[in-house]
């Protein structure tokens, strides 16, 4: 500037006013880049600061996945609490403080029961696109070696294994209910890295029995797999009882209650956790509250306040609440664990059950309209959380209406693991892909709608078969659509399920039956006249038929379950009535490792898989 002002200085005055306009323009044009370079390290040091904080959003969170089995809506204090009622039966401080400082999803759906959803779960499929059948373990056709089996097509990719390319340590504990039939269907087929669990949709807490015999022989359900085990395990003989233990005998012989060993299991896996750069997931699926309706005697006691005698519905009542209690009290040392070890503050956990509360066994789920087997509100829609410390500040103690699914999952961990959920195996084999969506921004803030516009409920072709056998036999049928805030149901009287209106407890004298499972009083046709068409949205009791006011709405969702049904999966499972000969599955399953020579003496055969 002094060199420019002595040159301007010596000028005449015409060109002091050129030089002058050329000095000031040059000034503005370089203030100007200069702010432009100023602005331009702005930007990018907020573009450094927004990646930091993407890359902290994307650390990968510990996983502590909680599906629990039979779980009604009104047995949770929460949702209770949310409708009003209440009650001393129901004691969850545990699951509900989880609740309280998470996400509460209000439109959580799964199927109405048990193996489907675990399969869904598990592949990230609809069940129309998996498997809609509670059929026996032992099912199998020779002729389809991909679908021939109960529970999921052996060439689909399960959720553990999609994890475990993200860099996950993989367990599991508990109920499996997706298969068994080949090494492929096991948990460590599906990518677990451990596993304690047993296969069926049941068996004894105290004796492991599964209700299957081998001739006059109950066959033992539980199984490992470890490091220190052959691919994919072996029986948990080890962790059997004395024959001596039962339910009526449960202080004898140091008697292990079942879900006692999963939940350490699930403590183990936690304690143990050493590495710190590789994140866990435990999928802990507990019996409890399933049937049979066993607990130890000390958590009984707790609930004699509920009158009883004998097997009456108020002793199914007590049984059912103290089983759900019990469970509330291990659930609540997973999460002191996690924060001892200090992992909770970097931990997602998902609560959920598998299918709406049996009414049959002492579940309620008022104010919903039925409930297990059927896919009216009470048996599908289902009390579900997201919890731990990696669930934003923002959306904590918040409700989420959106539309969800139990298969949801899959993609959704995926997206947290940071791997593409597209399952190229099962779709090489012919097979339906996942239908599975991301829910993360949605629960996370960054989004404010689901993704998912509408949600297709399975069912089966039932035929003339009995209500008996409808749950282990049939054909894939679309029988409901859910797209918000509508809901058509297809039903017929010879399906199973149970659709009372239940009261704030059960029984009552709204329903003197308390539903042995099998009570149908509506019939969802095909006609504006016959269907059955609700807005759950509003009307979540279903008392408020539409389908004769909405006709246009009606047409609607009736032709998107005509579209749907094209695209079911409905493989032939196994021989003419769904099953091999039993005798002939003994056989197979004895070429394995069973029978068992136990410690003590006494033979016995473990369920396992028994096809190469």
């Amino acid at each position: 500037l002094k060199l420019f002002s002595s040159v301007l200085g010596s000028l005449t005055l015409p060109m002091k006013l050129y030089f002058g306009k050329a000095f000031f323009l040059c000034f503005i044009l370089i203030a100007t880049a200069a702010g432009e370079a100023g602005l331009s390290l702005v930007q990018k040091d907020a573009s450094v600061v927004q990646s930091k904080f993407q890359q902290g959003r994307a650390k990968k969170p510990h996983i502590v996945f909680i599906l629990v089995d039979d779980l009604g809506w009104a047995n949770v204090g929460y949702l209770r609490e949310k409708n009003g009622v209440p009650s001393d039966e129901v004691q969850t401080p545990a699951i509900d403080r989880l609740a309280e400082n998470g996400v509460k999803l209000g439109h959580m759906y799964v199927h109405y029961m048990c193996a489907p959803t675990r399969a869904s779960i598990q592949s990230g499929r609809a069940p129309i696109h998996v498997n809609v059948l509670n059929s026996p373990l032992n099912t199998y056709n020779p002729a389809d070696p991909i679908g021939g089996f109960n529970g999921i097509p052996r060439p689909m990719t399960g959720m553990a294994e999609v994890l475990r390319r993200g860099g996950y340590s993989t367990h599991f504990a508990g109920k499996w209910d997706a298969g068994v039939a080949t090494p492929d269907h096991t948990p460590a087929g599906r990518g677990y890295d451990t596993s304690l669990h047993y296969f069926s949709h049941a068996n004894d807490y105290w004796t492991m029995e599964d209700e299957t015999k081998c001739g006059d022989v109950h066959v033992r359900d539980l199984w490992e797999f470890n490091r220190n085990t052959p691919f994919p395990g072996r029986p948990a003989e080890h962790l059997l009882n004395s024959p001596l233990c039962s339910s009526e005998t449960q202080n004898v012989n140091d008697c292990q209650f079942e879900d006692k060993i999963f939940a350490d299991h699930v403590l183990e896996k936690i304690k143990n956790h050493k590495n710190a750069s590789r994140p866990f997931f435990i999928f802990w699926s507990p019996h409890a509250p399933h049937t049979p309706l066993q607990v130890p005697d000390w958590k009984l006691k707790e609930f004699n306040f509920i009158k009883h005698s004998g097997d009456t519905e108020e002793g199914w009542r007590q049984n059912y609440s103290a089983m759900v209690s019990w469970l509330d009290q291990q659930i609540e040392k997973v999460v002191w664990t996690l924060k001892k070890r200090d992992l909770y503050k970097d931990t997602l956990i998902i609560f959920t059950s598998d299918n709406g509360g049996p009414l049959a066994s002492g579940a309620n789920n008022y104010p919903l309209r039925g409930g297990k087997y059927s896919n009216f509100e009470g048996g599908v829609r289902v009390a579900s959380f997201i919890s731990g410390g990696f669930v934003p500040y923002s959306r904590r103690g918040s409700w989420e209406e959106g539309l969800m699914a139990g298969w949801d999952w899959y993609a959704t961990l995926a997206g947290l693991a940071g791997v593409d959920p597209t399952d190229t195996k099962a779709e090489e084999a012919g097979l339906p892909p996942i239908d599975s969506y991301d829910l993360w921004p949605l629960l996370s803030g960054e989004g404010k709608e689901s993704p998912r516009k509408y949600l297709a409920m399975g069912g089966l072709t039932v035929g003339e078969r009995t209500d008996l056998t409808v749950k282990k036999q049939g054909g894939t049928l679309v029988a409901g659509i859910i797209m918000p805030p509508y809901k058509l149901i297809l039903r017929n009287q010879k399906e199973s399920g149970c659709d009372i209106f239940p009261g704030p407890l059960m029984p009552n004298s709204s329903a003197s039956n308390p539903c042995d499972g099998i009570v149908v009083t509506a019939d969802c046709g095909r006609t504006y006249d016959t269907g059955c068409l609700f807005n759950v949205w509003e009307d979540e009791t279903e008392h408020h038929n539409l389908a004769p006011h909405n006709p246009e709405k009606f047409k609607e969702l009736l032709d998107m379950i005509d579209k749907e049904q094209e695209t079911v999966y409905s493989p032939t499972r196994g021989g003419d009535k769904g099953v091999i000969m039993a005798a002939n599955w003994c056989n197979m399953t004895t070429l394995l490792e069973a029978p068992q020579l136990w410690s003590n003496g006494g033979l016995h055969r473990f369920m396992g898989p028994f096809v190469p």
